[in-house]
């Protein structure tokens, strides 16, 4: 197996370029925001000081990341057949594509708040502010935010990207990646895998 080839067909459309350029984005917000409220927190005192260095503690929840990742590869799960059918079908056509959208939307919305919590943890690991490190055990559930923590956390986050694009382009309103992959693979490899996945998938959601 030629795997520089599998590893480059699992990148979607939309390319690593844009992954990057994403996270750079919404952690560089996530720092910049996190290093304001740090400034500000030695003027506590002052309403709109200590209003501005609270409000970081409500940017981001892990929760509701974890919930928006659910969804969305819970909606992964189903949309894959869905297209499947959709190429053999034509009537499914455009449920398949408002389908994929709609996952899309949550996997987008997921990656955003993932990429923005990463740079509030940045900020964190390398500021070591009080009140500031109270953001990781409140509102991000880590007790000890450490180098693995982060990368782990980017690694996840990043999934999300790649199931994401890979169901649903917006420029090209296509598919591409992992997804064009599944679509396209033989049914006797398809259909054992699949249905291993999205039990594992299930399985992990009912048992949290």
């Amino acid at each position: 197996m030629d795997w520089k080839r599998f590893l480059r067909a699992l990148v979607p459309h939309a390319g690593l370029g844009h992954l990057l350029e994403t996270y750079l984005t919404w952690s560089g917000v996530g720092i910049i925001s996190s290093l304001i409220a740090s400034a500000l927190d030695a003027y506590s005192e002052i309403p709109y000081a200590a209003y501005y260095t609270s409000a970081l503690n409500d940017a981001v929840g892990f929760k509701f990341w974890i919930l928006l990742s659910v969804i969305g590869i819970l909606l992964f799960c189903a949309s894959v057949p869905v297209l499947y059918l959709s190429s053999r079908l034509p009537q499914l056509a455009g449920f398949s594509l408002r389908l994929r959208r709609f996952t899309y939307t949550f996997f987008l919305v997921a990656f955003d708040e993932g990429a923005l919590m990463i740079g509030i943890l940045t900020a964190n690991f390398f500021d070591t502010n009080e009140r500031i490190s109270l953001l990781a055990s409140k509102s991000f559930l880590f007790s000890d935010v450490g180098f693995f923590t982060i990368i782990a956390l980017l690694i996840l986050d990043s999934l999300l990207w790649l199931f994401g694009e890979a169901i649903y382009s917006q420029n090209q309103r296509g598919y591409s990646g992992v997804v064009e992959m599944l679509v396209n693979a033989p049914l006797k490899y398809a259909i054992p895998g699949y249905l291993l996945v999205t039990g594992l998938v299930v399985q992990v959601v009912v048992a949290q």
